[in-house]
């Protein structure tokens, strides 16, 4: 097994006074940046490019992610509904393993669905009030993209309370990203910390790498 990677996410204080559709730029210059790249089960070898950035203000996570695939599919428009299904990306987040973990899963046309919980099933919707303080926004807009199957690139941008993940400046979380795509032209499953599973599985959080928030 590959060595887990810890990194340090970057304070940088003003992100909220930039509209998010706007951080890009600063993201992708002063955030930390990593690769979604693991192709873990030998039936999903497709691998879309897949970039992240990382960045945080004590108030909010920031994660910026950017695609290129051949994938580009999304029929979820409600939150909490399978964005799994369509082109995908996720964070999973754990502070205490023996808490149990959140999982953001982020179609990308910017619908969202998060879960608590200590493993796959039983797992609990975040409730609507505070799904709303989770900030999203996409390249792509929010319209439905059909079977077609659209190729190209896109970006999509996050800013997660860290009160819902309990976290604060200073301290350490573990987390694994992912990019999913169950009913796209070809299913795909990556990871950015390596899974050591038979079948697809992101509900792993013993593979789940520290991450700093400096």
């Amino acid at each position: 097994m590959e060595a887990a990677k810890s990194l340090v996410i970057p304070f940088i204080p003003d992100l909220d006074e930039i509209p998010l559709e706007q951080l890009n730029e600063t993201l992708a210059s002063s955030g930390f940046s990593s690769k979604i790249d693991q192709i873990n089960w030998e039936a999903y070898r497709y691998k879309p490019s897949v970039d992240f950035y990382l960045a945080h203000n004590n108030q909010h996570l920031f994660i910026l992610y950017k695609v290129i695939e051949e994938n580009i599919h999304a029929k979820h428009v409600n939150d909490n509904d399978a964005v799994w299904e369509d082109s995908c990306v996720e964070a999973f987040f754990s502070k205490n393993s023996n808490e149990g973990y959140f999982n953001f899963e982020v179609s990308c046309i910017g619908t969202v669905l998060v879960g608590f919980g200590m493993g796959r099933d039983n797992r609990i919707h975040l409730e609507d009030d505070r799904m709303k303080t989770i900030k999203r926004a996409s390249s792509l807009g929010k319209e439905i993209i059909g079977k077609d199957n659209v190729n190209g690139s896109w970006w999509l941008q996050l800013a997660i309370p860290l009160e819902i993940l309990g976290v604060k400046k200073g301290q350490t979380i573990r987390a694994n990203f992912y990019k999913c795509g169950d009913e796209c032209k070809v299913p795909h499953f990556l990871s950015w910390q390596p899974i050591l599973t038979p079948q697809p599985d992101f509900h792993q959080p013993d593979f789940f790498a520290d991450l700093i928030l400096e």
